[in-house]
């Protein structure tokens, strides 16, 4: 089914366009030293064809190739970044492995463990963003809730904490006080149904997404929460209230580009999320990580565990498997324009 938000975005032609407009295009150290324009010249050649090579595969293959497409658009973003030094910007190295590879208990349950050092640590300081937590596992169902195009078709199993839209809904004058008014969903169904018993339960859910730091129920009335029931019946629609630094008068649109400073922009200037933060991170995940994460996870499974990942994408047999189709389709568009926007982002434009 097509949504507004697909209609929004660029097709995969465009942003194929513009990502090979930057090879004698980018900005940045890229087009200044030699070596770092060499570098980010063949990567950005390798992931395309590595991209199209997993476009014109089936499941069984295609996590292993999309993984090195993103790899190698992750060798594109550090070489082009202002941010890393002549002894950062040349990955080695995924920066992730594995735990609990066995699926037979559930895809849901794989766990990936990120490094300290290696190629998902270096795009993540390359961005200028946290990254992942070293040496604590991450399972794939709880990676799977952090990446948007999941929420249609989502995994069995799959747990922790989602990723939110983030939608703004203008402000509302309480005395000298201004607040943004905004909306996050999914909300998890349970999370209402302890908050009837347990007034705190809305409270610690949110406290683990930090552009939500400072948000307020209703102004109004501080103990009313506005909820909106959605979707299947297990998430909701949340409306909440962050404080407003604008003054009177407000230019039209101002404070929707305030509302939306808070929040992760993903795929488009208007495309918000509310990410959480995992662990001891400071920040939110950044969306390229955790879907670095996923596909790394998969592609591990589909390289040394083939007849358990042969199981996992057998269409008639798998209650995994529709999900794995989903979110391997999506990535052949989604990681171009993830890289695209990261490339533009970490040359300063």
């Amino acid at each position: 089914m097509v949504t507004y938000r697909d209609l929004a975005l660029p097709p995969a032609k465009e942003v194929w366009r513009d990502l090979r407009g930057l090879r004698v295009g980018v900005g940045g150290p890229a087009s200044t030293e030699a070596a770092r324009r060499a570098v980010f010249v063949a990567a950005l050649e390798q992931a395309e064809q590595f991209t199209e090579a997993a476009a014109n595969a089936g499941p069984a293959t295609r996590p292993v190739q999309i993984f090195y497409a993103l790899s190698q658009f992750g060798r594109a973003i550090a070489a082009a970044s202002t941010l890393l030094g002549e002894d950062e910007w040349r990955l080695k190295g995924h920066g992730i492995g594995t735990r609990n590879i066995d699926a037979t208990q559930g895809l849901a349950l794989v766990e990936v463990i990120p490094t300290a050092r290696g190629s998902l640590a270096g795009v993540a300081r390359a961005l200028g963003v946290d990254t992942l937590e070293p040496q604590a596992p991450i399972r794939l169902g709880d990676l799977w809730r952090l990446i948007p195009e999941t929420q249609r078709v989502p995994l069995p199993g799959a747990q922790g904490l989602p990723v939110m839209h983030f939608s703004p809904r203008g402000l509302i004058h309480r005395g000298e006080e201004m607040w943004c008014r905004l909306s996050i969903y999914p909300v998890p169904r349970d999370v209402r149904s302890q908050s009837e018993v347990d007034r705190s339960a809305v409270d610690n859910f949110l406290a683990n997404y930090p552009s939500l730091t400072g948000w307020s129920h209703t102004p109004d009335s501080p103990d009313t929460m506005l909820w909106r029931e959605r979707g299947n019946g297990t998430e909701e629609e949340l409306e909440i209230f962050l404080p407003s630094a604008l003054r009177v008068p407000v230019k039209p649109g101002e404070d929707r580009v305030e509302a939306l400073r808070r929040a992760t922009l993903y795929r488009g200037p208007s495309d918000a999320y509310a990410f959480p933060a995992l662990g001891n991170m400071r920040g939110p995940v950044h969306p390229l990580l955790a879907w670095w994460a996923a596909l790394f996870g998969l592609s591990i499974l589909a390289r040394y565990e083939p007849e358990s990942w042969a199981e996992i994408v057998d269409i008639d047999g798998s209650s995994s498997a529709n999900a794995v189709e989903h979110l391997l389709d999506e990535a052949i568009t989604v990681v171009p324009h993830m890289a695209l926007l990261a490339i533009l982002d970490v040359t300063g434009h």
